[in-house]
C-alpha cells in the first residue's frame, strides 16, 4: 500500500517529523462502507469507543484489499474526530539494532500529545525478523517485538496495524484487542 491510497479520504495531508510518518486529517465522509461483517463492526465500535475513553486499544487490520482498510480508516477518523499518524514500516524499520525502538519510543511521545490515531502501514515488516532468527545480527528481533507492544500498550489511544500475511497475524495474536477482516 501507499501512502497516496489514504490521502484521497482525507482533506489534510502533512508530511511529519521524519521520513516515516505523515499525518492525514479532516476525514471526508465516506458515502461507501467497507466490506466486512456485522462481529468486526461491532469490535470497530467498542474500539472506537475506547478510544474516546483514552484507553489502548490495538486492532489489526487483516487482508490485502486496500481499498475497504482506506474506507475504514476514514470512518474511525470521522467518527473519532481523531487525525491519522500514517506510519510507513518500511521506513520505520532500521537494520540496526535498537534504532526501531528508538523511533518507535519518539513517535508515540508525540502521538501522545496530538491524539493521533496510529495506522502503521505494511506492518508485516516491523515483524518479519522475529520469524526469520537465523544469525547474531538478528537474534534481537523477538525483543523488537515485545518492545513494539510494550510501547504501544502504554499509549491511551488506538493502534492499528495493517498486515496481509497469515503468519504475522499468528505470530501477534495474542496481543492484540481484535483483528478485522478484509478480503
Amino acid at each position: 500500500m501507499a501512502i497516496t491510497d489514504y490521502k484521497t479520504v482525507f482533506s489534510e495531508y502533512h508530511n511529519g517529523s521524519t521520513s516515516f510518518i505523515h499525518i492525514l486529517s479532516q476525514p471526508v465522509a465516506t458515502t461507501r462502507d467497507a466490506a466486512i461483517n456485522q462481529d468486526d463492526t461491532n469490535k470497530l465500535k467498542v474500539a472506537s469507543d475506547k478510544s474516546a475513553k483514552k484507553i489502548d486499544t490495538k486492532l489489526v487490520f487483516y487482508g490485502k484489499h486496500t481499498a475497504d482498510k482506506v474506507m475504514q480508516l476514514n470512518q474511525l477518523a470521522y467518527h473519532t474526530k481523531q487525525p491519522v499518524c500514517f506510519i510507513d514500516c518500511q521506513r520505520l524499520v532500521d537494520r540496526y539494532v535498537e534504532e526501531t525502538e528508538k523511533h518507535l519510543s519518539k513517535l508515540v511521545a508525540q502521538a501522545e500529545t496530538e491524539n493521533w490515531i496510529l495506522f502503521f502501514d505494511e506492518a508485516d515488516t516491523l515483524f518479519s525478523r522475529g520469524s526469520k532468527v537465523k544469525d547474531a545480527h538478528h537474534k534481537y528481533a523477538n525483543q523488537e517485538i515485545s518492545y513494539i507492544f510494550k510501547r504501544l500498550s502504554q499509549y491511551p489511544g488506538l493502534s492499528i496495524l495493517s498486515i496481509s500475511e497469515k503468519p504475522t497475524l499468528h505470530i501477534i495474536q495474542h496481543t492484540i484487542d481484535s483483528v478485522i477482516t478484509f478480503r
